[in-house]
């Protein structure tokens, strides 16, 4: 069994954070998609020789439903993540009309050096014309959050020949809208199917749930095992909230192209912790944003113990922002003053 750490995204359109309001009625809204996927795949046909993001499909098949299907995976050599919608051209058998279909990948974001799969379904009625494309992307700053631990096997398990496992709620909030999504191979490692596990409505902290995530039946007798590596979780409120404990939250904004890991609050020291890595080798900006409770809020950074007394710390009267430069590899982020208006 693998044990890997899922994140979070969280996007970074520009929001108005609130006065604070530290009650229960500020409660975190997400929507999680884990993806689980590596490599063994066969590059068919358009793969965009000029851009880091790359189509990787395969052969279409007829499911057991009667529809083809069109799989694959989306690659980002990049190093910024990105957001990819997919297009797919079809023509109706009986009166020749052109059509394009559109999809999104799996996982909304796409981490540098990482993939999510994709799948059109496409009726019987029409038939393909080409294969998929990107019809268009965007980069975005969206934070990497760890918030699931995964517990499974790579191979199929059943008559249904299913990916079946755990997931555990590792971070301090309760997670919405959760799906486990995976890509399916045979011997060879070529891709052969894309799947998603049931939908969880919420995933409370602390709790672990039974997924399974099961093929199309016409692919059973090729499957060989599921790919087990990258993450990918969507998030859909710009604007984050952290339980504190006693029905309390606050309210809080990152913005930069890292990974975040056991982010909490400490009561003792009134400050935000978490653990920070750039995806940038060279290291990058990172922002956070959270409520000013006070014009003489004692805000300062800490970083790897230390005070980084290169971090810019603003207030606007709502606002405190604070930015600062994340040095290559792994560091310990904490930021003090969180509610203290001494």
């Amino acid at each position: 069994m693998d044990d890997e750490q899922v994140r979070m995204r969280t996007p970074t359109s520009e929001v108005n954070i609130p006065s604070p309001k530290l009650n229960a009625k500020s409660i975190m809204a997400l929507a999680l998609t884990i993806c689980i996927s590596c490599g063994g795949f066969v590059t068919v046909q358009h793969a965009y020789s000029e851009s880091p993001i790359k189509v990787i499909a395969q052969p279409p098949f007829t499911g057991s439903d009667g529809k083809l299907n069109v799989v694959g995976i989306v690659k980002n050599s990049g190093n910024m993540p990105v957001e990819v919608n997919l297009g797919l051209n079809i023509v109706a058998r009986d009166s020749g009309l052109v059509s394009t279909i559109k999809e999104p990948t799996y996982g909304r974001v796409i981490y540098p050096s990482n993939v999510s799969p994709f799948n059109f379904a496409v009726e019987p009625s029409w038939s393909l014309s080409g294969g998929p494309f990107i019809l268009n992307s965007k980069e975005v700053l969206t934070p990497y959050y760890k918030v699931l631990s995964l517990s499974y096997s790579n191979m199929h398990v059943g008559n249904d020949k299913a990916l079946i496992g755990t997931a555990k709620n590792v971070s301090p909030v309760d997670l919405h809208n959760v799906t486990i999504l995976a890509s399916v191979h045979k011997t060879n490692g070529t891709q052969i199917d894309s799947v998603k596990s049931q939908l969880f409505p919420v995933i409370r902290t602390s709790q672990t749930v039974a997924f399974a995530a099961l093929p199309d039946p016409a692919m059973k007798s090729n499957i060989a095992y599921f790919s087990c590596a990258d993450i990918d979780v969507g998030n859909n409120s710009a604007l984050n909230t952290l339980g504190i404990g006693n029905g309390q939250f606050i309210a809080y904004q990152m913005s930069g192209v890292v990974q975040i890991s056991d982010f909490k609050y400490d009561n003792t020291t009134d400050s935000l912790v978490f653990g920070i890595k750039h995806y940038n080798p060279a290291g990058g900006p990172f922002s956070l944003k959270i409520p000013e409770m006070s014009k003489n809020q004692p805000v300062s950074v800490i970083l790897d113990g230390k005070l980084y007394t290169e971090a810019s710390v603003k207030m606007d009267g709502k606002t405190v922002r604070v930015d600062f430069f994340v040095p290559p590899d792994n560091h310990q982020a904490q930021i003090k003053g969180i509610r203290n208006t001494a």
